[in-house]
């Protein structure tokens, strides 16, 4: 029998300091918590519309990124946002490694970022509105 109602419900980022990657990522993308955090905490659990977002410490950080038969390195975890292009400025000022937008025909744009632990990790602005398909 399939599964039904099968979904994403839980990512678990692995992360060097709780505390740093709480700030980090409440500030930079405007997110609350599902319940509780208190500092000191070995994990943080942060409401991503729904889905649980949990940064947990680890000691050793795994790659979470791979490199494609064209040689491009491509992140495991991409995010979606209504606000792609502002949201790129708005990183790129506060100091955060970016990688330069990229338009895609009839994929729309999309960058790829790096937190504080070095996750690399992707951000796409969506299907292409009419008057953005080029």
């Amino acid at each position: 029998m399939a599964a039904k109602s099968f979904h994403l419900q839980v990512i678990e980022l692995p992360v060097k300091h709780v505390k740093e990657s709480v700030q980090w990522y409440t500030e930079m993308f405007g997110l609350g918590f599902c319940f509780p955090y208190n500092e000191g905490d070995d994990e943080a659990w942060l409401n991503l519309n729904g889905m649980g977002f949990g940064l947990i410490r680890t000691d050793e950080l795994p790659r979470l990124d791979f490199i494609t038969t064209k040689g491009e390195r491509k992140p495991f975890f991409t995010f979606q946002v209504d606000n792609i292009q502002e949201l790129h400025e708005d990183m790129i000022r506060r100091g955060v490694e970016v990688r330069e937008m990229v338009y895609k025909k009839g994929g729309g744009y999309s960058f790829q970022f790096f937190d504080p632990s070095g996750n690399h990790l992707g951000i796409w602005g969506g299907w292409p509105k009419e008057d953005e398909v080029e």
